[in-house]
């Protein structure tokens, strides 16, 4: 009987499927194994020990997979790619494919169909397809210059505005809620972690935010709705690439952003709705890891 293996390395988890030709095995879950964030050993032990846990589940070996699919942020990137060969190829069996995060999901959410994938978790990104193979990208350039609307982008803009409520005077109590979830006492020691070189993960900030906007915060709700536009005005930039005419396009979701923010997803879907009436929303959230298992399935 073949196996096959199917992972998705996420910026904040790594997740992994097992299958064999008829049905799901298994599937385990762990940290990133993001190397530029917790170095190339910490996350191939962490790779290591996912794959392991999903394997002793279903009693097989990680020598047992006739093909393996992982779908990884920065695959474009030499250094990730060839560690994710490199890697996978001392820790399983079989063809290895590497692909960007993005290819998983799309796979996931359409199985090799056209429509239009947002991504929204630790970063952001936007990538469709239409009926004719073409492909067009939105956003997903990284954290410092792009990732619009992402948990990163969430938790620094929730920073600034924090900051310039602040300097005004506005109420709000998000200031205080982004100190406690960094662990900081002073306003001082805030500026100075939020200005360090490299910066922090302003990720983390994001289920805080989160929180303030549950509770009624006027200002974070202020920054989840601007992140829902963000999301909105990437995938209608991809929309555009691919259909000149108005067309029954159907946009997917993943990502810890939306599965977390019953804002961000109504406001953008309410963005969608009001700029493009033709457009279809699948609210099912999309799961990456069964695309990355359908492409060693099926390549």
């Amino acid at each position: 009987m073949a196996f096959f293996l199917g992972i998705d390395g996420g910026g904040t988890k790594t997740e992994c499927a097992i299958a064999d030709e008829q049905r799901m095995l298994a599937r385990a879950t762990g940290g990133t194994i993001k190397i530029k964030k917790i170095g190339n050993r910490a996350a191939e032990h962490t790779l290591a020990a996912v794959i392991r846990e999903a394997c002793t589940s279903v009693g097989i070996t990680s020598r047992d997979f006739k093909r393996t699919c992982i779908g990884i942020s920065g695959a474009s990137i030499p250094e990730v790619r060839e560690w994710s060969e490199r890697v996978l190829g001392e820790l399983v069996s079989g063809d290895v494919t590497v692909v960007g995060d993005t290819i998983i999901a799309h796979r996931a959410a359409f199985h090799g169909g056209a429509g239009v994938l947002v991504i929204a978790g630790t970063g952001s990104n936007v990538l469709g397809f239409n009926a004719q193979g073409e492909c067009a990208r939105a956003g997903g350039w990284g954290p410092v210059i792009s990732d619009e609307g992402s948990g990163f982008w969430i938790g620094r803009r929730a920073a600034a505005e924090a900051m310039r409520a602040h300097d005004s005077g506005g109420p709000t109590s998000l200031l205080n809620v982004l100190l406690s979830e960094w662990k900081l006492e002073s306003l001082e020691e805030f500026v100075s972690l939020a200005n360090s070189s490299p910066p922090p993960d302003f990720s983390l900030l994001f289920p805080a935010v989160q929180r303030c906007a549950e509770q009624g915060d006027a200002l974070a709700r202020e920054v989840l709705s601007a992140a829902a536009n963000e999301l909105a005005q990437l995938a209608l930039t991809v929309v555009r690439k691919l259909w000149s005419q108005p067309a029954a396009v159907t946009i997917a979701m993943t990502g810890g952003v939306f599965a977390h923010s019953p804002e961000v997803r109504e406001t953008f879907a309410n963005i969608l709705q009001t700029k493009h009436p033709s457009l279809i929303l699948n609210t099912d959230l999309v799961e990456p890891v069964l695309g990355a298992l359908e492409l060693a399935k099926h390549p």
